[in-house]
């Protein structure tokens, strides 16, 4: 497996060309974090989890680390009751791609909660994530996904 991982990072960092410009591999996995971004807002923990392959790991700042849908939902739904409605807006940066594999870099930024805002109030929370993505049955599912606050703690 480690072997398999290897070759992966290898692939894509020597065929620039192969891995760059993958628009439907972008444009799905953009879409993703939008799926995210509006589960979020809308309470919808079930829809995030949806976006997971069933053995994904979820590492999330503050908690240990889950592994499938079933459990990230569970933590998603922890998430979103402590930030007490806030909104979450996600950005999708980069996007390498390679066969069925791929990885996305992003940002997001949170508003609105009750909660701690940034030291000029306008909003609670930003920060980045590196997702790892993999195609599924022609659908594009993270399956391994961490994220962290760019913010003074």
């Amino acid at each position: 497996m480690r072997a398999a991982k290897l070759m992966f990072i290898a692939v894509l960092l020597g065929s620039p060309s192969a891995a760059f410009g993958q628009g439907d591999a972008r444009a799905a996995i953009a879409e993703g974090s939008q799926v995210l971004s509006a589960g979020w807002n809308s309470g919808d923990a079930a829809a995030i989890a949806a976006l997971y392959t069933d053995d994904a790991v979820l590492m999330a700042p503050g908690a240990e680390p889950v592994t499938g849908p079933a459990a990230i939902q569970e933590l998603m739904e922890g998430f979103i009751a402590a930030a007490g409605g806030s909104q979450m807006a996600c950005e999708t940066g980069e996007v390498m791609s390679q066969g069925d594999m791929a990885f996305e870099t992003g940002s997001f930024v949170e508003t609105g909660s009750f909660v701690e805002t940034a030291a000029d109030g306008s909003h609670r929370d930003h920060g980045k994530w590196i997702a790892i993505w993999k195609n599924v049955d022609g659908t594009w599912k993270m399956t391994r996904h961490i994220w962290n606050s760019s913010m003074e703690q």
